[in-house]
């Protein structure tokens, strides 16, 4: 009789019923969340670390593309003066022509000739 007492309260021990939820063979829940929380911290940080240093190229090339805008607007504007100066040239006139004088576009106001002046205003 012992030996079958023995036994069953040894059965009832090591059944999963007889352990209280202290007594778990599972890790703690803090434990867990702790490696959970350290993990996704390190992770933040490298995104953070990589975010500042596409920052940083995008501002470099944005300066690199204004720097090269003014490069190229002020190049732009030497090679058009330096063209005109040498059309003025080969036409054998003495000073820049305008736009429209190029274009064969007449001026929008009309200039003081002798056929619009009336002898009123002369005097």
């Amino acid at each position: 009789m012992k030996h079958l007492l023995n036994l069953i309260i040894g059965l009832l021990l090591f059944s999963p019923t007889a352990h209280a939820g202290w007594f778990s063979s599972k890790p703690d829940p803090l434990l867990v969340m702790q490696i959970k929380i350290d993990g996704l911290e390190n992770k933040l940080a490298a995104q953070t670390q990589s975010l500042n240093r596409w920052q940083i190229a995008t501002g470099s090339l944005a300066v690199g593309c204004a720097f090269l805008l003014i490069l190229g607007t002020a190049l732009g504007s030497k090679t058009r003066k330096h063209f005109y100066d040498s059309f003025t040239r080969r036409m054998g006139g003495g000073s820049t022509p305008s736009p429209a004088s190029i274009n064969g576009r007449k001026p929008h106001m009309a200039q003081a000739t002798e056929e619009n002046v009336h002898a009123t205003l002369a005097s």
